[in-house]
């Protein structure tokens, strides 16, 4: 029995360390050409530039075509989608989370959330779809009966659509965060007096509050990666602008354009896609610090 469980405990190291180590070489991996990118273009004109046009070579012995690698308007429009998507996202999964947890039936329970659970696993194809037949349209016309111009592929758009699809996430996780606060503290508020509106506002949010912070930074990172809503509903244009009623791009959507196709690897082109990924890991791994750094103050505070 312990030779069994040794062996056992060394297959759970093995596969922890190998995990590791294949973090460990993706980033390296991206890291190295990223350097190289940055030995050719500064840092400064990637970081703080505001024209994006990589037409550097697309093939072995193309010449007369230079880059300009400005990426201020593709972090901008990846915030502005994803802000828009998190407007969306946020309160449709914590409203959903807060229903189905503190005053839904058991019964309506076991059917709607395994429901609105499905729309996760929706391609997100299908989704851009939704967004150019459905949701395009009806906000332009919208847009047309309040005197504002929405053009086809906005910011907008591709906004309220990623929200859609990242809202299963929030109310999944938050949901159960919510449901696993002990009952004795809401029984405990509920005796004294309070509502059941208070005591979801003063005891049982608070007491979730790092749980629902997870579930809304794990909704973020969802929608920073999204590409192929973008793709179809936001446009490809990378547009220096904080409009959402206009065409933007995304740092995804320039990852997908600069390595798809035909090109020299070896040129600042291609490389400038591992440069806006490895510049998107880091904001995640931020996101993800900033996210444990209030778990931990909070759950410090109500545990």
């Amino acid at each position: 029995m312990a030779r069994f469980e040794r062996l056992i405990r060394s297959s759970l190291l093995a596969c922890t360390m190998l995990s590791v180590m294949v973090t460990v070489l993706v980033i390296l991996s991206v890291l190295s050409e990223t350097v190289n990118f940055f030995s050719n273009v500064s840092m400064l004109d990637f970081f703080f530039g505001t024209e994006w046009s990589p037409q550097t070579a697309s093939h072995v012995g193309q010449t007369g075509s230079s880059g300009t690698f400005g990426a201020v308007p593709v972090f901008l429009g990846t915030f502005l989608v994803t802000l828009i998507a998190m407007a969306v996202a946020a309160p449709l999964g914590l409203y959903s989370a807060i229903y189905l947890s503190v005053y839904a039936s058991p019964k309506f329970r076991s059917w709607a959330k395994p429901i609105l659970e499905i729309l996760a696993g929706v391609p997100s194809v299908v989704y851009g779809y939704f967004a150019v037949i459905t949701v395009a349209p009806f906000l332009r016309a919208g847009g047309e009966m309040i005197g504002l111009s929405i053009v086809s592929e906005s910011a907008l758009t591709a906004g309220v659509v990623m929200g859609i699809m990242i809202t299963p996430y929030v109310m999944s996780i938050s949901e159960d965060v919510i449901s696993a606060v002990p009952k004795d503290l809401s029984f405990g508020s509920l005796a004294i007096g309070a509502t059941e509106s208070e005591t979801v506002k003063k005891v049982i949010l608070p007491t979730a509050l790092p749980g629902i912070v997870s579930a809304l930074l794990l909704g973020v990172s969802r929608g920073v990666g999204e590409t192929m809503v973008v793709v179809m509903a936001a446009g490809m244009a990378a547009n220096l602008t904080i409009n959402p009623l206009e065409s933007v791009t995304t740092a995804t959507v320039q990852i997908m354009m600069l390595l798809v196709g035909d090109h020299e690897f070896d040129s600042d082109k291609t490389r400038a896609a591992f440069a806006l990924g490895f510049s998107l890991f880091v904001m995640t791994l931020i996101l993800n610090i900033v996210a444990l750094i209030i778990v931990k103050r909070y759950r410090e505070r109500y545990d």
